[in-house]
Formats: structure tokens, sequence, C-alpha cells
């Protein structure tokens, strides 16, 4: 049996292969782990997420909030967003602040409408 290093030297390399085709996000801090998450146990506060906004838009962001929100039976994610969004809030819902950003940036969206994740 090989080690999973001899079987990554044995490929064959091509001149097509390169960095853009590895399944990671890059940012200044390096390669990250892109993921869908199955429970909201698979998240963290600080994660990036690409989530179905209500306006069924879809957006990037980062979880600040992971819980029940005063009023509602569901789990949600309160995440601030990279873009603004018309309509949308600064971290409160019904009067309760659950974090903070600036106005427009803040979206609270039930765990099912998040579509994935990265570290």
């Amino acid at each position: 049996m090989l080690s999973s290093s001899s079987a990554l030297n044995s490929r064959p390399t091509s001149s097509s292969s390169s960095a853009s085709s590895v399944r990671s996000w890059r940012t200044s801090h390096g390669p990250h782990r892109v993921f869908v998450p199955h429970s909201p146990m698979d998240l963290q506060l600080g994660h990036r997420v690409r989530i179905m906004l209500p306006s069924g838009r879809i957006s990037t962001g980062t979880v600040r909030f992971l819980g029940h929100l005063q009023g509602e039976a569901d789990l949600h994610l309160g995440v601030e967003l990279q873009t603004p969004e018309q309509g949308l809030r600064d971290g409160s819902h019904r009067g309760h602040s659950y974090f903070e950003c600036k106005p427009g940036h803040g979206a609270f969206v039930p765990f099912h409408k998040l579509l994935m994740a990265w570290e």
C-alpha cells in the first residue's frame, strides 16, 4: 500500500495543472478548507460563509452569531456581510442586539439557508 505522499508523488504531472485548480479559497492568510456544514456543530464564529438571503440573493460574509433568535423556533446564523444589502440589519433583531456591524451588513438566516463555509 502506498502512503498518501507516495500516491501524490506518483501522479503524472502536466503543465495545465496549477494552483488555481486546488479546491481551496485563498486569502492573505493562506489556503482555507471549503466545506458544506451538515450541522450547526460544524460551524464556529469567524467562519466565512455563503448564504441565501431572504431576498433570494446569494451573499458572502462572516459568522458573528449562531443560536436562537428571540421569538424564532429555528436556529439562525447572524452573518456580517461582505457588501451591504438594502433592507438588511445591523446585527439586531426585534430590538435585541446579537452582534455589531455597519447598517445593511447584518443578516439573520436559518441554518438551512447556509450554502457553504470555509475556515
